[in-house]
């Protein structure tokens, strides 16, 4: 098949090619006699002006070939320590060794005549892709099995392609998860999985442990909070564990609590109150068991900074709906924030997210006082109330920030612009009733250098669209749009800002905001939370309400295995001018280490610059450290500028005294069940039915076109013909000594 790919339109080639074959015509009848030489003159030139024409069209060969695309099957295989575990070493098999059993069966021949096979090693990390044959030489040694990041990652990266099925061995221990619901989660192909060790041949020892404490680390004073501890065990025999927790040394409370005698987990809750500012350590003990020989797990410890209310957001939401539940798992995973969300439940009764503590929706004078951002969702005029409405007015002129996420009601004929809000709105009017689509997000002019767009600029060009829009806003005097709609019949604004008194309000006139939470990248680039988190700390207190020096010091993660290493970051900032900040010396930045004995260890900070987890990056300090005991660890940045001390606030984290890998403990069935179950594979507790199962698998493959252009004109051929006519021309011309 030939085409042309000519950019120039047609009919300008065809006029230009006429124009070119008139003059050649009209100049030789009047220049030239007529005779044959003349004659084949003329046609050498038609010729080469067809020729030269045809080129002019750009004429490509296409050939399109259909390919048929095998499907891929994975297989996955834990190489963590945990996997040479036997019941009975020498008379049972470790887990290792049953794995390459599983290996070795003919379901892989039967599979690798349809699929290709692709192989992966995971333990701490995702591997990269291997083969059968390399596996027989690996021998499990990691210290750590992260089963659930290794499962997003594959999946992450086989998105779109046709995978029909994965064989996961594993012994389901993940390290990493506190909790096993994890496995429940949707998963993209079919999971096939088995047991590695005949059910209940552990006969293993009694045992209790507590595995982990979750609980906010910075929380405000005269809240309520709640501290969640998983206990662990095994080999309890129906006694039941007493769980007590310590504040400063001192039992605060005590919690029973049943294990099973063959094993499991139990979370255990307890409210916390936090009536003074400080930094407080809690520890979770539960007593060992007659006979247990392994203690040092039996105790974990936090601590928790009480603070001030500059941090304090409260989101007050109508009925659930999409952005209701995305953006309090977005407050509720920025760790710079105690968000409190109230969300309308049956019979108007207010569902909570946070540590309550004694607090209401009301928004009374008394409540805003301790806050510094409110959110307000789909309320109308009578169920947010004038009271209220007032009351938030005078917030917002006082300093405090306001976002109007808004929605049908609260953007409707009796919404928000029919209460004393108005008087604050960054819009004066706009439509309302909402104009559904998929309509295109673009960043303002103005959007474009806003902090709460701040970062990586390249994430910020392709925003993900929206569903909805309230239309035709018109700005109030002073308002800013960030981020622009583009619908057929135009652009309307969806995010404006603007200051009102010594306040901020934001005003979101889409309902759908919450899509940027699904988009095709957002597990990587994350637009939705990334928004929110910028918004936020620009809503915060500003410089001029800061403290003039402040030093930060952040660890990358909250609990580690003895053995390995964590990352502590500082960062610096002063409110002086320019001209000053030029003249004042670096500051030379340490960190101190307290362990769990009460030594203090000063490590020097080396200056580079600081990724945090949003993927936003600041010049700060650094340094890594390797925890030589366990126990609670914590740790202040102090730096000295001109006789004068200046300290972070206390973080901690806590090292753990073993690693789990090296624990005798049976497989997890119940998450390699749920992870076959959830994903619509299956879960084998034997070698024959996973072996039958997987050979009696169909496979369809996939066709997959490819198209090749191949240039007709750009070859030595067209090109010698054209230069061989203009040469017996000019040849022809000489001969006959023509001008």
């Amino acid at each position: 098949m030939i085409i042309y790919e000519h950019q120039m339109p047609s009919l300008f080639i065809i006029i230009a090619l006429g124009v070119a074959a008139a003059v050649a015509l009209l100049s030789a009848w009047y220049y030239l006699k007529i005779s044959i030489p003349t004659i084949i003159l003329l046609i050498l030139r038609f010729i080469f002006l067809a020729l030269l024409g045809w080129c002019m069209f750009l004429p490509e060969k296409k050939e399109v070939q259909t390919h048929m695309l095998k499907p891929r099957f994975i297989v996955a295989i834990d190489t963590s320590k945990s996997m040479l575990l036997s019941p009975k070493p020498g008379v049972i098999s470790n887990r290792w060794e049953d794995a390459m059993t599983v290996l070795n069966q003919p379901w892989k021949n039967v599979i690798s005549a349809e699929c290709d096979i692709d192989v992966y090693t995971f333990a701490s990390e995702l591997g990269s892709k291997t083969d059968f044959q390399t596996l027989q030489t690996i021998t499990p040694d990691a210290n750590s099995t992260l089963i659930r990041e290794s499962l997003q990652k594959l999946m992450d990266r086989y998105q779109g392609q046709n995978v029909t099925g994965f064989l996961l061995l594993t012994d389901g221990l993940d390290t990493k998860e506190a909790y096993d619901d994890w496995a429940n989660e949707p998963w993209g192909w079919p999971v096939y999985t088995i047991s590695m060790e005949p059910p209940e041949a552990w006969e293993v020892e009694g045992d209790l442990r507590v595995d982990t404490i979750k609980t906010p680390r910075r929380v405000t004073v005269q809240w309520t909070t709640e501290l969640k501890a998983v206990i662990s065990g095994q080999g309890t025999k129906g006694q039941p564990a007493n769980v007590q927790l310590f504040k400063n040394g001192k039992l605060l409370q005590e919690i029973p609590t049943q294990i099973p005698s063959e094993g499991g987990s139990r979370e255990v809750s307890f409210q916390l109150e936090h009536p003074e500012i400080g930094v407080f350590t809690y520890m979770v003990y539960v007593p060992p068991l007659p006979n247990e020989t392994s203690t040092n797990d039996n105790s974990y410890s936090v601590s928790v900074q009480v603070v001030d209310a500059r941090n304090r957001i409260m989101y007050v939401e109508g009925p659930p709906r999409w952005e209701s539940k995305y953006l309090t798992r977005a407050l509720q995973a920025n760790a710079n924030i105690t968000p409190i969300c109230f969300v309308r439940g049956p019979a108007g009764k207010f569902l909570t997210y946070g540590p309550r503590g004694n607090l209401t929706p009301d928004l009374t004078d008394e409540q805003l006082a301790s806050m510094k951002i409110i959110i307000v969702g789909n309320l109308d005029a009578d169920e947010l109330g004038e009271t209220r409405a007032q009351n938030l007015l005078k917030f917002v002129d006082s300093g405090g920030s306001l976002v109007l996420l808004g929605g049908t009601k609260a953007w409707g004929e009796k919404g928000f612009m029919e209460t004393s809000l108005k008087k604050l709105m960054p819009v004066k009017r706009l439509g309302k009733t909402p104009i559904e689509g998929k309509f295109a997000a673009v960043l303002t002019d103005s959007g474009s250098g806003h902090p709460a767009f701040a970062g990586d600029p390249e994430l910020w060009k392709v925003i993900p669209p929206v569903l909805s829009v309230f239309p035709n806003a018109s700005l109030s005097a002073g308002a800013e749009a960030l981020v622009a709609a583009q619908a057929p019949e135009g652009t309307h604004p969806i995010i404006v800002v603007q200051r009102y008194g010594q306040g901020k309000v934001v005003a979101v006139l889409t309902d759908s905001l919450w899509r940027w939470q699904l988009s095709p990248n957002a597990n990587k680039t994350k637009p939705y939370q990334r928004f929110w988190d910028q918004l936020i700390s620009w809503l915060s207190p500003t410089e001029n309400e800061l403290a003039p020096e402040q030093l930060e010091i952040f660890a990358d993660r909250e609990q580690m295995y003895l053995g390995e290493e964590v990352s502590l970051s500082a960062r610096y900032g002063r409110k002086t001018s320019a001209e000053n900040q030029e003249n004042q010396p670096e500051p030379v930045v340490n960190c101190q280490i307290t362990t769990p004995d009460n030594r203090t260890i000063p490590f020097s900070m080396a200056r580079q610059n600081v990724t945090t987890a949003g993927g936003k990056t600041f010049p700060g300090y650094a340094v890594k450290f390797k925890a030589e005991q366990p126990g609670l660890h914590k740790a202040i940045a102090v730096t000295d500028m001109a006789g004068k001390k200046i300290s972070s606030d206390e973080i901690s984290f806590f090292v753990k005294p073993f690693t789990p890998e090296s624990m005798p403990r049976p497989v997890n069935t119940a998450v390699l069940k749920a992870i076959a179950r959830q994903s619509g594979g299956k879960f084998f507790e034997n070698l024959e039915d996973l072996n039958n199962t997987l050979s009696s698998l169909s496979f369809a493959g996939r066709e997959e076109e490819s198209v090749t252009y191949i240039s007709l004109w750009q070859t030595i051929l067209i090109i010698s013909c054209l230069l061989t006519l203009l040469t017996i021309e000019w040849a022809i011309r000489k001969w006959r000594n023509m001008p």
